[in-house]
């Protein structure tokens, strides 16, 4: 009988935990010590029609991959400085568009390009991303979240996950009828083109006592920094934070719980983090810098349960978030 995902990967962290290195394969990336400095390592893939959409574009695919690994580095605290960039090709591309893509990028995000390697293959173009980045400060694990600490989420949630129902579905859906021209166009591109958020990361160093970037839904990533941390997780979903067009879309939905599955969605790629209750002022002060909303959405608490709560009362969810297997 083949494993879960996580199950896979607990099977290699078994082996790899023999290497300080590997951080027990829990975290979103590794810390190598490079002379006085320390680098943080990250690698993801992003695949047409499994992080993508089949019809996206080599420059849709591209884009996605460098912004999602840069979010790893972000959710460690790093300040992101290298690409390697691996590409499997489905067709022929057009090489003068997709490389002027990418060189855009790394000028967007300041990162330099130093190596990687492209193919040609038979199955869905594939892109595969090795990015490095340096500490500024100390790293942010998943496993430092402490009893009383407080649960903070960035910019809003939910916007990815309904984004990828507005584009799957037919462009005059009645769904979406009350969303204009602009709001479809900002669901749209959350999916596919993630807002790494690197300037918050990197300022949370020393006071996020946890973090990690979220992919694969709020449920499924905070569960990660409860296990970590072997902690309890106590979230308020009203205070779950919502950009205009969802808080519009879901105003015009009758379809029960359809608020929470796009919520829990994934693929956002806001950072979750937990911090002392006596940051609250600097955090708030962080969070004006760098130009990135942040909301107060719970407490850590003693036990090893992760709990949803509306007005007191628990709202009992299914066992949601993206896995690959």
């Amino acid at each position: 009988m083949s494993s879960g995902e996580f199950e896979f990967i607990q099977t290699l962290a078994n082996f790899a935990n023999k290497h300080p290195q590997s951080l027990g394969l829990q975290d979103d990336g590794a810390i190598i010590s490079c002379g006085d400095r320390k680098l943080v390592v990250v690698k993801d893939l992003v695949q047409a029609g499994v992080h993508a959409l089949d019809h996206d574009t080599d420059i849709d695919i591209v884009r996605k991959a460098i912004r999602v690994n840069l979010s790893d580095l972000a959710a460690m605290g790093a300040r992101p400085e290298f690409l390697l960039l691996a590409i499997c090709f489905n067709e022929i591309p057009n090489s003068k568009l997709l490389a002027a893509a990418i060189e855009s990028e790394c000028k967007e995000f300041n990162v330099a390009l130093i190596g990687g390697d492209t193919v040609m293959g038979k199955g869905p173009t594939t892109v595969c991303i090795t990015a490095i980045g340096y500490l500024a400060g100390p790293a942010i694990l998943r496993s430092g979240a402490m009893v009383g600490d407080d649960i903070w989420v960035s910019g809003a949630l939910g916007d990815a996950a309904l984004g990828l129902r507005l584009l799957q579905s037919n462009e005059n859906s009645s769904e979406f009828l009350t969303l204009n021209a602009v709001e479809k166009s900002y669901l749209s591109s959350r999916y596919r083109w993630p807002e790494p958020r690197i300037a918050l990361g990197e300022a949370l160093g020393g006071i996020a006592t946890a973090m990690i970037d979220i992919s694969d839904g709020l449920k499924a990533d905070a569960s990660h920094i409860s296990k970590s941390s072997n902690i309890a997780m106590k979230i308020d979903v009203n205070l779950l934070p919502k950009s205009a067009a969802f808080r519009k879309w879901a105003d015009k939905t009758t379809e029960l719980g359809m608020e929470y599955s796009v919520l829990f969605g994934g693929d956002d790629y806001e950072l979750l983090f937990t911090a002392n209750c006596t940051d609250r002022e600097e955090i708030m002060s962080i969070s004006a810098r760098t130009g990135c909303s942040i909301t107060r959405i719970g407490q850590v608490k003693p036990g090893k349960y992760m709990k949803f709560f509306r007005e007191g009362t628990e709202v009992k969810l299914s066992d949601v978030g993206f896995t690959h297997f």
